[in-house]
């Protein structure tokens, strides 16, 4: 039986997707009107045209090299078992939920012509490359989202029934009938969601490229907004060039909606099977586990130099912003979680291609989180005290940039079991908290403990909103590491940066606990 038009439209998952385009249009309208109403440059410049063209470049190139190398990563960890697989996993966790400018300071720290391997090659006699510039942002995005696209691809392994593996075994299936039959057929289904990911996350970046850019050559949409609400304070073009990157950023996420196969049933029993290429291309895979090492880690072990100065973080001011860090991202995590929750709850029925929750999880990735905070600030500045509002705005935000990240971690366990089990609970006449409970709950807890963990490691880390609105009470652990590392402080900035990598770590690894406790 077909619900009604009206149920349909004033189902509350889809009022949440509404009510978020809403909140992204308002922040847009409140920016514009913060402006002076002054005229502003046209903001398809040849300027703006130029960082439109040079960002869509290095986010390409980044998205080029992060997909197989990611790729190429998760089919290694998928067939090789060996001492310290779970420290890796552990690494490459961290890596991608890592704070941005943490990985711009391992970078420095390691591959610049100051950092270790520039003063191994002076020692050589050798002038080391300089890290800034297009080499140095593609060179982080890779470090970033190849671990990305390997745990996610780990992850959508692991829901594979292992009554396949069996059958290929049975079947005496080589390597490259394991990979024709069995893996890329997931890779393709995986492949254009992912890809729109990596390419929004590289296309809006924004402390990589203020860090490592090296001049207004490779600059962002997201770093001209930056200019045009800090330094020149120009709201209306700030507002613009938002929508600009917004209507962008939105046509990719269609696009992905289109392109994105439907999520098929994968009940099984037992999905712990052993791989018929188990013992294939040992030679291969070691040299990608040997590369994916080489890149990934010296970024994140380089901040280790900072335990020596762990003692100088005693201090009130440290002790407030990691208290501060803290309550932040757990409120986000809480949020992303329901708003995720409620937008998959809201995508498993609605038609391919048309899902209204694909575009209000991933407009947040294509609206600048400043601009967003910007906005809203100017909309609601007349009702409450300024410091407040700023404390309440920063976790709202951070959960809605979280949100893409926790609902591709949901939507899917969501999707199959609406295949699995859909028919026979409308049957039994199971609808919201009911189905939920008896239902989607038994698979949806460990994706739920996952995409908190996920959200709060990168609520943990976010630099983009404290970046505009930080200091006095609004002091977090990032805001401190780029106050340090501006004052030439670089002890106490390893410190800070080895805490959050620390602590970034400790919850990447708990999301990948929980991900499997109920796989």
């Amino acid at each position: 039986m077909q619900r009604p038009p009206a149920e349909i439209v004033l189902h509350p998952a889809r009022l949440t997707a509404l009510a978020i385009l809403a909140l992204v249009c308002g922040s847009l309208l409140g920016l514009a009107g913060a402006g002076s109403g002054a005229a502003t440059p046209a903001p398809l410049g040849p300027y703006l045209q130029h960082i439109a063209a040079s960002a869509a470049v290095q986010a390409g190139l980044s998205t080029l090299l992060s997909l197989p190398v990611g790729t190429a990563l998760a089919l290694a960890l998928l067939r090789r078992r060996f001492p310290g697989r779970d420290l890796l996993l552990a690494l490459l966790a961290s890596a991608a939920v890592a704070p941005t400018i943490v990985i711009a300071f391992g970078i420095v720290a390691i591959y610049g012509r100051s950092g270790l391997l520039g003063t191994l090659s002076g020692s050589l006699g050798l002038q080391a490359p300089s890290i800034y510039g297009l080499h140095g942002i593609v060179l982080a995005h890779l470090v970033m989202n190849a671990p990305l696209v390997a745990r996610a691809l780990l992850h959508a392994f692991e829901r594979e029934p292992g009554e396949r593996l069996r059958l290929a075994a049975a079947l005496g299936f080589s390597a490259v009938d394991c990979f024709r039959h069995l893996d890329w057929p997931l890779i393709r289904r995986e492949a254009p969601a992912l890809a729109v990911l990596v390419f929004l996350l590289c296309f809006t970046s924004f402390a990589i490229v203020l860090a490592l850019g090296g001049g207004p050559a490779n600059a962002t949409l997201e770093v001209a907004i930056y200019e045009a609400v800090r330094f020149e304070a120009d709201f209306t073009r700030a507002a613009a060039l938002a929508a600009l990157q917004l209507a962008l950023c939105l046509g990719l996420a269609a696009g992905l909606a289109a392109l994105t196969p439907p999520i098929r049933d994968e009940a099984a029993a037992d999905r712990q099977a052993s791989r018929p290429d188990a013992g294939a291309l040992r030679g291969p895979d070691g040299f990608v586990l040997l590369l994916s090492i080489a890149l990934i880690a010296p970024p994140l072990l380089s901040v280790a130099s900072g335990l020596a100065a762990l003692p100088l973080l005693a201090s009130a001011e440290v002790a407030r912003a990691a208290a501060t860090s803290a309550v932040i991202a757990a409120g986000a995590g809480l949020a992303a979680c329901l708003l995720a929750l409620l937008l998959a709850s809201a995508a498993r029925s609605s038609p391919r291609g048309t899902r209204l929750p694909d575009l209000a999880a991933f407009a947040m990735l294509g609206l600048p989180p400043f601009a967003f905070v910007a906005g809203l600030y100017a909309l609601l500045r007349g009702l409450a005290d300024p410091a407040l509002l700023g404390l309440g705005l920063v976790p709202l935000v951070n959960a809605l940039m979280a949100l893409p990240f926790a609902y591709r971690l949901l939507w899917p366990v969501l999707a199959t079991g609406a295949a699995r089990y859909g028919r026979l609970a409308d049957s039994l006449g199971l609808q919201g908290w009911n189905r939920l409970v008896l239902v989607e709950w038994p698979a949806l807890r460990g994706a739920l403990g996952a995409a908190f963990a996920f959200a709060a490691a990168l609520s943990l880390g976010d630099f983009g909103v404290v970046a505009l609105f930080g200091g006095g009470d609004l002091t977090t652990l990032p805001y401190l590491l780029a106050n340090r590392l501006g004052a030439y402080r670089t002890d106490e900035a390893g410190a800070l940066a080895l805490l959050l990598v620390l602590s970034a770590g400790c919850l990447a690894w708990l999301a990948q606990r929980w991900s499997r406790r109920h796989a």
